[in-house]
């Protein structure tokens, strides 16, 4: 109650006389945690709310808002337009893929074998790269966007050395190659990357905490399944759901969470990303200890990273290393069949778990309009050739010929 007061202005009163239809939208306007949020519930508010002399003042107050939010938003947009967010590389192929390390730690070498050229620059002294650099390659068909970007350094996620621009374009990615300097100390690079990343609210190889929470206009805060909150049960859920801002919302437990994924849960801000070690400079002298003692860091950590030892002198480490990011994706290939049974040769790159109707947004959306049904050979089918609707969900390699 005393933090929907504090969102009142000092000195005003919300009248108890609003009709039903603006007192909701009054109410979501005081739940909202966005601007964006706030302006729209406030414009319903102005539009539904039924005019007398006992709202006069309130509808003043509600306007005033409204133009101050408004303005604040603004500011925001304009500062962003200036901020440097044109230094992050848009996506321009079927996954992006960003190339982190410490100093002189060999990412202009991973990204330079992997697209197969010599675009980046290349030298032995620190911070070589100052900007984004940018490759590309293919794996299994699809083709991967290779953002080399500048080195994360102790203080990264407080703005030194563009660390904060740095950060943005890691979470801009779909996948993040780490690359460890085996003739420096790895476990010492490798901390100092996770912790940076961990400050900037970027999570590697974890998953997503199997928790749902929707905030709803009314009813209080609803919970479901809260014997899976560490035993703790509901009353210790809906006092941190409070604490947190909290006041009608419906939660759901998908699996058993501790304390730190419920409030990972609540943070929206939080990336997960998924990633690999590229273990570089193998061929140094003391690199073969140095990759043993990141194995058994990782190890001993519990940390899910698979680590390349990699060698670009001996050119050894990158033959398989495309399958490998593609693999570590989370996608699938889908190739299309036409009215004449060829198939494509580049298939439609889609997350895993997806299904027909995923597919035919990617090819057309109005197909979805005319749709009668698909064939589809490959690993979900019964049998080849097997006459499926858009529900039907699709597995790596599978052929379809839809129907329309």
């Amino acid at each position: 109650m005393q933090k929907t007061l504090d969102k009142l202005p000092k000195g005003s009163i919300m009248p108890i006389n609003l009709n039903r239809e603006a007192q909701v939208e009054w109410d979501k306007y005081l739940e909202a945690s966005s601007i964006d949020d706030q302006i729209f519930h406030l414009e319903r508010f102005l539009g539904v709310c039924v005019k007398h002399k006992g709202v006069e003042k309130h509808l003043a107050m509600a306007k005033t808002k409204l133009k101050k939010l408004k303005a604040q938003k603004a500011k925001l947009t304009q500062s962003k337009k200036g901020s440097g967010e044109k230094w992050l590389v848009p996506k321009g192929e079927d996954a992006q893929i960003a190339i982190i390390g410490n100093v002189n730690s060999g990412k202009s070498s991973v990204l330079n074998e992997l697209a197969r050229s010599d675009a980046a620059k290349v030298g032995s002294y620190p911070f070589t790269t100052v900007k984004p650099e940018v490759g590309s390659t293919t794996a299994k068909g699809a083709r991967l966007q290779l953002v080399e970007l500048p080195a994360v350094v102790e203080g990264s996620v407080k703005g030194e050395m563009s660390g904060k621009l740095v950060l943005a374009g890691i979470r801009n990615a779909d996948c993040v190659l780490i690359a460890i300097d085996l003739s420096e100390d790895p476990v010492g690079q490798l901390q100092l990357i996770l912790e940076e990343l961990k400050k900037g609210k970027i999570r590697l190889n974890v998953t997503k905490p199997p928790v749902s929470i929707e905030k709803v206009g009314s009813g209080n805060i609803q919970v479901f399944n809260d014997y899976f909150f560490e035993g703790e049960g509901k009353d210790a859920v809906i006092e941190i759901l409070r604490g947190n801002g909290y006041l009608n919302a419906i939660v759901r437990f998908h699996a058993p969470v501790s304390l730190d994924q419920f409030l990972d849960a609540l943070d929206k801000s939080i990336s997960y990303l998924p990633a690999i070690i590229i273990a570089t400079k193998g061929d140094i002298e003391g690199s073969r200890q140095n990759y043993e003692k990141l194995l058994s860091f990782v190890e001993e950590s519990n940390l899910k990273f698979q680590v390349i030892p990699t060698s670009v002198l001996q050119k050894e480490g990158f033959e398989e290393l495309d399958e490998i990011i593609f693999n570590q994706l989370g996608k699938i290939r889908v190739f299309t069949r036409n009215a004449k049974g060829d198939i494509a040769e580049r298939p439609i790159i889609l997350r895993k778990g997806s299904t027909v109707e995923n597919a035919i947004e990617v090819l057309s959306k109005k197909m979805l309009q005319y749709f009668r049904f698909t064939r589809i050979w490959g690993r979900s089918a019964k049998f080849d050739g097997e006459k499926v609707g858009l529900d039907r969900e699709l597995q790596d390699g599978d052929v379809i010929q839809v129907f329309a």
